[in-house]
């Protein structure tokens, strides 16, 4: 679903506006961005403080879901199997000595976040890739290192959110694809869907992230993605991150929402509100929402088993080439 134009002056958008204004305000919150649409026709665009309405974020965990939808597109060619030992695509980053358990991680397990890795034991391989990537180390490098160390649990056996398994799963497109990450991403998922304002970060704190949380989008954009994303069975997706805060979500009644703020507050629960308050005004059915991992992790996403992520074909002759310069942040 391709969203159109916005609906201008609409009762529930202004609604779901103050509403978040008003929560912004509470908390202190100098600037953000909010996109709504229903049934695919946007009836929110809109900046807060000096941010405009298609302001460019750094959307952190809420990459995770893109990067998955790139795996997809891939599964549907015929190209990745979701029953894939994940590893064994990418061998390079594999050592002699290892867990043995790490040959029966899928693609499937990585995207359903069961391969393994439990961020809550401490100096173990989730340690060792978030401090990594603030030190600015490459994939590739993190992704030796975590190979090396055992695994927290069985892959399959649970699921716990994880940072390692989006890592793999964009060095695994890139390996498959043939592309870099971002351009395999840009010309299958971003370019079909009309997010112009979608691309990895060039700053290396954030883009060193890579699949995991490396992206900038605006909120439009995230809307663009998450109504395609919903229709395929892919649920709704937060991200907590040192800039700020961004979520984006997509409910069975039709509503599609992205926000993103340039700061997180030190207490209470900004985001539950937040959502509370948009969803709230916008009578939506569906409350209390919350998204896949828990307050300040972050997310990845709820698989369907049934359906895949089918983005618009790409037509070279529809679809011309897209050049991405690095937006600005506007805060």
């Amino acid at each position: 679903m391709i969203c159109l134009p916005v609906w201008a002056g609409t009762p529930e958008g202004a609604g779901a506006e103050r509403a978040f204004a008003g929560v912004l305000a509470k908390y202190g919150i100098s600037g953000g961005a909010l996109a709504i649409a229903r049934d695919g026709q946007f009836v929110v665009t809109r900046g807060f403080g000096r941010a405009s309405g298609d302001a460019v974020f750094p959307i952190a965990s809420c990459s995770k879901p893109i990067t998955v939808a790139a795996a997809m597109v891939l599964v549907g060619e015929g190209r990745l199997r979701l029953d894939e030992p994940a590893w064994a695509i990418v061998p390079e980053f594999v050592p002699w000595r290892r867990d043995s358990r790490l040959d029966l991680i899928t693609v499937r397990d990585l995207i359903e976040h069961s391969g393994g890795w439990d961020r809550t034991a401490a100096g173990r391989g989730e340690d060792v890739v978030e401090e990594a990537m603030r030190a600015g180390r490459t994939t590739g490098q993190i992704l030796r290192e975590i190979a090396g160390k055992p695994l927290d649990f069985g892959p399959g056996s649970r699921r716990q959110y994880s940072n390692v398994g989006a890592l793999l799963l964009g060095a695994i497109v890139e390996k498959v694809s043939g592309q870099a990450y971002e351009a395999f991403v840009r010309e299958r998922v971003l370019a079909p869907l009309g997010m112009g304002r979608t691309g990895l970060s060039s700053t290396a704190a954030v883009g060193q992230w890579g699949g995991a949380a490396g992206l900038l989008a605006s909120m439009p954009d995230l809307v663009r993605f998450v109504n395609r994303a919903g229709e395929a069975g892919l649920a709704q997706s937060g991200a907590l991150h040192d800039h700020g805060l961004a979520w984006m979500y997509r409910g069975v009644d039709g509503i599609s929402v992205a926000w993103a703020v340039d700061s997180s507050p030190a207490d209470g629960d900004f985001r539950a509100e937040a959502q509370e308050a948009i969803l709230a005004a916008m009578g939506s059915r569906e409350r209390g929402v919350e998204a896949n991992a828990g307050p300040g992790e972050g997310a990845g996403m709820r698989r369907s088993r049934t359906k895949k992520f089918k983005p618009p074909v790409y037509n070279p002759r529809k679809h011309r080439p897209m050049v991405y310069k690095k937006p600005s942040i506007r805060r």
